[in-house]
């Protein structure tokens, strides 16, 4: 079991959703784009959050919409094994591939 999120860099629903699924899922390792620990929930700290290359780029993660052009590329090369994939999109990381199942939680398009 794996979860996929677009980018944990603000305080949201989507956020929330995420938080939930961690919650459900002990030990599930978290992949996302960006990752800004100070914008978003102090909960995701705890989590075994893996970033991509985007993430390396700072001034993205406080200003994640800079990124948007760079995203589908991204999660279109991410490749995670897992017997089951659950992806939190609200447009860009269902496009993750996986080895195994994939189920996706779709919010409202960003």
């Amino acid at each position: 079991m794996a979860l996929v999120h677009d980018y944990l860099t603000q305080r949201g629903g989507a956020e929330r959703v995420v938080l939930a699924m961690a919650k459900a899922f002990p030990g599930a390792p978290l992949h996302t784009s960006l990752y800004d620990a100070d914008g978003t929930f102090p909960e995701f700290a705890a989590l075994p959050v893996n970033t991509q290359a985007v993430d390396r780029v700072g001034s993205l993660r406080q200003r994640h919409r800079l990124a948007l052009p760079f995203l589908a590329t991204t999660f279109s090369r991410l490749f995670i094994q897992a017997d089951v994939l659950l992806c939190s999109s609200s447009g860009w990381a269902h496009g993750a591939r996986t080895s195994g199942r994939k189920v996706v939680y779709c919010h409202n398009p960003a």
